[in-house]
């Protein structure tokens, strides 16, 4: 428990370390998401401090102004969804007395790089995370070679537990394809880890969402806007028209001078 209170206060204090790339995610965004970033640093230190009422408190300003900003903001339904939900969640864990500070932490850790991801272009801070998600993943291969199952275990509980801190976030950056598959990949774990350490299929399993996790740290931001999609459709079928209807000009041109030259006969 000492080592994973270290891990979750380490990770904590190298996201506050890090310096948030506060960009608008759109012409059409509000402004105002630019202070997210700051806002939820500042609940994260009251956490750290075991200032929980405090931390409550900018989570609900946020939540208020957090309304007011998307009214003007061209953000998805489902990304709005998820902001209000992975806040609501939040704001819970740090109502209930009986929560451990380290759960407390991990949620607004989880919702600080939620924030990041709903103003960073590039380089969103969950990405940061890498290691955290990918050494659990590669203890629990060498625990199912080695069939020890309370290591397997702890490997898949420390795996677990940073994927749910992160997910809010990835969900933020990359297609919906890429995080379906990673959500299967987890409940697959989730639902089979007891039993893991005696199939042969788990390695194999585990060793194809080794491959997945890869893909998503490596995945580029999903940056896609369907309305951008048709302008550039549009533009490129008039560029293939005008070109097809030059060349097509051309060929006749050149067909007909041919026509008109007499060839010497054999």
């Amino acid at each position: 428990m000492g080592i994973k209170r270290k891990t979750a206060a380490a990770l904590s204090a190298f996201l506050l370390l890090m310096p948030a790339a506060v960009h608008a995610i759109g012409s059409g965004q509000h402004p105002d998401f630019d202070n997210v970033t700051q806002l939820s640093d500042k609940a994260l230190e009251f956490a750290k401090e075991e200032r929980y009422k405090e931390a409550s408190e900018v989570l609900f300003y946020m939540s208020s102004q957090f309304g007011k900003d998307v009214a003007n903001s061209d953000l998805a339904d489902d990304k709005i969804r998820m902001v209000d939900m992975t806040m609501e969640n939040t704001i819970e864990a740090l109502g209930r007395a009986e929560e451990t500070r380290d759960v407390k932490i991990s949620r607004l850790t989880g919702f600080r790089l939620l924030m990041d991801a709903l103003v960073s272009d590039h380089q969103p801070l969950w990405k940061q995370t890498e290691y955290q998600i990918m050494n659990p993943i590669k203890s629990m291969q060498l625990s199912l070679k080695k069939k020890e199952d309370q290591s397997f275990q702890e490997a898949a509980n420390e795996f677990l537990a940073n994927y749910n801190m992160i997910r809010p976030a990835v969900s933020m950056d990359v297609t919906e394809a890429v995080f379906d598959q990673v959500d299967r990949d987890v409940e697959y774990i989730e639902n089979t880890r007891t039993n893991m350490i005696s199939s042969k299929e788990s390695r194999e399993k585990l060793t194809s969402i080794q491959g997945d996790f890869e893909k998503l740290f490596d995945a580029k931001e999903d940056t896609s806007d369907p309305s951008l999609f048709w302008l550039i459709f549009s533009i490129g079928g008039i560029i293939f028209s005008t070109l097809f209807y030059v060349g097509w000009r051309k060929y006749k041109a050149e067909t007909e001078s041919e026509k008109a030259v007499e060839w010497p006969e054999e």
